[in-house]
């Protein structure tokens, strides 16, 4: 029994007899005669044939009852399945890390709301540990962030993105912002805020504070003072104090410009550069959803002339 062989049935007995039948369902006359006949060796005699027109048996009857109610929901399946692939209908649940929700996050929410308006959204921003603790429960279907940390985990999979440059930026009237070379130690008289880092790159940072500080023991020095991770909330805080922040250079490109913001000049000469992607579980088909929004990080990306940048650098 197959849904054609139900819908050949239904239309006979609607039509009334084989020839129009046949014709409704543009079918050779004894094509539709075959797949009558399998269809009652599955399930008994269906169509009383006595009278000269297309008749339901009793058991005909409960057949032609089932048959148009399973013939209506495969429709409705079909439309569903094709309202999920156009993005009609659906949810997709999606991560930011701090520096990608800095710039990332509105122009990629904007534009899936743009595309998509009736597409159900959930939204978490959070650091790179906690979101992957979603992945892996489910509760999330990708998340953009920050991803050398997890490059050696074989459950995941991690579609690359440019590499993100960051550096330490101050207002433009900080006590450092003329300096044409600093190292990190110098920054330690202020307040230092940044988000919070992979283990790697945190013990990076406080090894060379310690050389700085010519600390013979190598014992490492805590360099951030102030740890959080709102980007935004960071760049408030650098306008309105003394304190260093560690953010993306693509969030502070307008107050460079507008003179109101200075990236401090590290010596030794020191790329800070954050390794980014999208991160979903390897062997987990993406949702048409999920499709969507991970295409329109490569767009809102391509876009940004600041990242445009970073990206030529990257390579």
């Amino acid at each position: 029994m197959s849904l054609r062989q139900l819908h050949h049935f239904v239309t006979l007995i609607e039509q009334g007899s084989f020839a129009r039948a046949a014709e409704a369902l543009h079918l050779s006359q004894p094509a539709l005669t075959r797949s009558i006949q399998t269809l009652e060796g599955d399930l008994g005699t269906l169509v009383d044939r006595a009278y000269g027109k297309a008749r339901p048996t009793a058991a005909g009857a409960i057949v032609l009852e089932r048959a148009r109610r399973m013939l209506r929901e495969g429709r409705e399946l079909r439309r569903d399945l094709q309202m999920l692939q156009d993005l009609e209908i659906g949810e997709i649940r999606i991560g930011f890390g701090p520096f990608a929700s800095a710039f990332l996050l509105e122009p990629v929410l904007a534009a899936l709301l743009a595309r998509h308006p009736t597409l159900r959204i959930d939204l978490e921003t959070a650091d790179t540990r906690t979101m992957l603790t979603s992945l892996e429960a489910e509760r999330l279907d990708a998340f953009v962030g920050e991803s050398q940390s997890l490059t050696r985990l074989p459950h995941l999979q991690i579609e690359r993105l440019p590499a993100l440059q960051t550096a330490f930026f101050v207002r433009s009237s900080h006590p450092l912002a003329k300096r044409r070379a600093i190292n990190l130690a110098a920054l330690t008289p202020y307040p230092v805020a940044g988000p919070r880092l992979p283990a790697g790159v945190r013990d990076f940072f406080n090894r060379r504070v310690a050389e700085d500080q010519g600390n013979i023991d190598g014992t490492p020095c805590e360099l951030l003072t102030v740890t959080c991770d709102d980007m935004h909330a960071l760049r408030t805080l650098m306008l309105s104090t003394d304190a260093v922040v560690l953010v993306p250079r693509a969030m502070m490109a307008g107050l460079q410009a507008d003179g109101q913001a200075v990236a401090l000049p590290l010596r030794p000469a020191t790329e800070l550069r954050a390794p980014y992607g999208v991160v979903s579980l390897a062997g987990h088909s993406l949702s048409p959803a999920a499709r969507a929004f991970v295409t329109l990080v490569h767009e809102v990306l391509a876009e940004h002339p600041a990242l445009r940048k970073g990206a030529r650098q990257a390579h």
